[in-house]
This record gives C-alpha cells, sequence and structure tokens, in this order.
C-alpha cells in the first residue's frame, strides 16, 4: 500500500508499506465511517489523511519518551468520559484517611443507582455475554483506564469456557496501592459483578497485600438484558459478604463493630463505672456549651442521650421524649439521666412522655 502526506505542507513522499488484508479492510471500513460522521474533517477524507495524521501524532508520542508498549495501554476518551461522571479527582493521601470509616458500610443498589446503572449500561452496550472476545474487548479498555488512575498496581480477569457458552467461569484479581482505597475498590467491584450476574464462588483477600482474587461463575442473570432488580441485589449482596462480615469486623479495629451496633436501637451503651460516666457526659456537655447555641442545648442534651440509645426523641420541637432504660435493670442510668437534665430544665411528664421545659 502507498501513502501519502496530503496534509502536510512539507514535500510529499511516497512510502510503501505491507500491511495484511485484514487490517486493510478494518482501516478502509474506519475511515469510511468516520468520514461519514464527519465529512469536514480532513483526518478523514482519504485514507492517505488518515494514515499521515495516525504517524505523525504517532511520533510526537514516541519523541516525548512514550514506547510501542505504552499503545497496550491507551485510555480511550469514550471509557473516560463514562467513568468522568462518576469519579472525581482526589488528594490520595487525604482521601486514604477520610474513608477509613467507611469500611463495612454496605455499597447498597439503593443509595448508588446512577452508579451502579452507569457501570452496567457500560457494559450491556459494548460486549456480548455469549461471546467471550467482546467480554475480554471491553474488560481491557476498562483496565486501561482503571491502571492510569495511580491507584492500581494490578486489574486482570481471566475467563474459561466450558461445554456450553454458558459455562463460563473466571478468576478476577486486583492489586491496589492504598490499603482503604483497595478494600473499597474490592468492594465495588464485588458489587459490580452481583449486578451483572456474576457470583463470586471463592475469595481471597489480603490487607497486607493491597490483593484480592475472586473466583467467578456467570449465572443466568448474567445472560439476561432486564434487570430483574430483587435477583440482582441478592447476587450483590451475597458477592458483598465476603467483605462485609461480623468476622471480619471482629478481627478489626474496635470502632466498626461498636459503629454497626449503635445502629440497633436495642444496643444501649453503659459505663464501666461513674466516673467514667460522669467524665464523658461533662466532657460533652461542656462543648455543646462552648461551641452549640444556647437555644439548642436542651435539645442536644437530649440528642446526647438518644445516641446512648437511653431515650428515644418523640418531638424536637416540644422537647419531648420516652425513656428507653428499664428501671429494674439500670435505676442507675435513669437516675443520672434526669439528674443531668435537671441542671438545665424542670421535667413534667405525660401520658408515658417527659417534656423539658426551657428556664
Amino acid at each position: 500500500m502507498t501513502s501519502e502526506r496530503p496534509l502536510s505542507k512539507k514535500k510529499i513522499t511516497q512510502q510503501t508499506i505491507s500491511i495484511s488484508p485484514d487490517l486493510k479492510d478494518k482501516i478502509e471500513r474506519y475511515v469510511s465511517e468516520f468520514n461519514e460522521k464527519n465529512p469536514n474533517d480532513k483526518r478523514y477524507k482519504s485514507i492517505s489523511a488518515f494514515y499521515n495524521y495516525v504517524m505523525e501524532k504517532s511520533m510526537e508520542c514516541f519523541e516525548k519518551g512514550k514506547t510501542l508498549d505504552d499503545f497496550k495501554a491507551y485510555v480511550d476518551g469514550e471509557i473516560k468520559s463514562i467513568f468522568d461522571k462518576i469519579s472525581f479527582n482526589a488528594l490520595i493521601p487525604y482521601y486514604e484517611t477520610a474513608i477509613r470509616t467507611n469500611r463495612y458500610t454496605h455499597p447498597f443498589f439503593e443509595k448508588n443507582p446512577f452508579f451502579y446503572m452507569t457501570l452496567r449500561r457500560l457494559y450491556l452496550a459494548r460486549m456480548d455475554p455469549y461471546d467471550i472476545t467482546s467480554i475480554k474487548t471491553i474488560f481491557s479498555r476498562v483496565r486501561n483506564y482503571i491502571l492510569s488512575n495511580n491507584l492500581t498496581k494490578e486489574f486482570n480477569l481471566d475467563l474459561f469456557t466450558g461445554k456450553s457458552p454458558k459455562d463460563l467461569t473466571g478468576v478476577f484479581e486486583f492489586t491496589g496501592l492504598f490499603k482503604n482505597l483497595t478494600f473499597e475498590n474490592c468492594k465495588y467491584n464485588a458489587a459490580l459483578l452481583g449486578l451483572l450476574g456474576v457470583r463470586i464462588t471463592n475469595f481471597v483477600y489480603s490487607d497486607k497485600d493491597n490483593y484480592c482474587r475472586f473466583d467467578l461463575k456467570a449465572t443466568d442473570l448474567f445472560f439476561r438484558k432486564d434487570l430483574v432488580k430483587q435477583e440482582r441485589v441478592k447476587l450483590m449482596v451475597h458477592n458483598i459478604s465476603y467483605f462485609i462480615n461480623y468476622n471480619r469486623m471482629i478481627e478489626d479495629k474496635n470502632y466498626y463493630l461498636w459503629m454497626k451496633m449503635a445502629d440497633d436501637k436495642q444496643v444501649i451503651l453503659t459505663f464501666n463505672n461513674e466516673e467514667t460516666k460522669k467524665d464523658w457526659v461533662n466532657l460533652i456537655e461542656n462543648e455543646i456549651k462552648k461551641f452549640g447555641d444556647l437555644e439548642d442545648l436542651h435539645l442536644n442534651l437530649l440528642r446526647l442521650f438518644e445516641k446512648l440509645h437511653w431515650i428515644e426523641i418523640e418531638s424536637e420541637k416540644d422537647l419531648s421524649f420516652q425513656v428507653k432504660l428499664l428501671e429494674t435493670r439500670f435505676s442507675h442510668e435513669r437516675e443520672y439521666l434526669f439528674e443531668v437534665l435537671s441542671r438545665i430544665s424542670k421535667i413534667s411528664q405525660m401520658n408515658g412522655k417527659s417534656y423539658l421545659k426551657k428556664h
């Protein structure tokens, strides 16, 4: 094939190159398609114009230190634009610390529908679940983007087929560079695989190495285009359970378990001794007075005891509440509760409720 340089103002020269018939057909189809879409774009006016532009830009990349191997890691504009809608730039050390307490927060579908549905559309529109080559192609495009974000060391997927196209299994491996970000990435990848209809059948995770490995099996959901939301959500929950479970929390920092228990209003926080109880309550009360508005003092003290699960606020406007402490089991806590509240307010009772009255 002969290439020319019609876009350059320099002297036009000819150079003969040899390419396979398949590649020649691909190039011709590509140029023809984009010439139809962009008739005023000179880069697609002819095969020669296309070759000239591609070669010039490639040489510019090489002159800046790029190599042929860098083409394998090329992040295409389409994938980048999709991920730009659901991601943002952040200072890594800051964000790594900020998400530490988010470790065992469940990435529910209902809390992140736009995120999950955007990624589902990305895969569904670009792959045929019965064609392993198309799956590998879209994964490769996503992989190039993921590896460009300076958070990920390895992002690999190996696929295996059986007698039937539906006998699809695989192994997914992820290695990150930061502990908390790796955990979040692995957790959300597990959830996304469930949404796509893929079940995790075995699991390896190493905090030390920032590494996870999933053994995967495609379910019938993987080959269906309809949402079947409840079934997919169940699969997401199954996959996420490898990360979010009480065995893992027990082996981790104390506050992760305490955070879960704080959501259960049947759990009541008590103190080991009177001095500790007074120290904590006095500290919090003093800082409410120091940093809060005096107008909110009564309500914020009620909120303190509600967070200990000692009371339940009925009306913030009326400052009414119900005491949740059983008299037979928590008599000392009840006594101390009313002692503290009495320091700032008169307490009245009516119809099983208690009320604070501002002085």
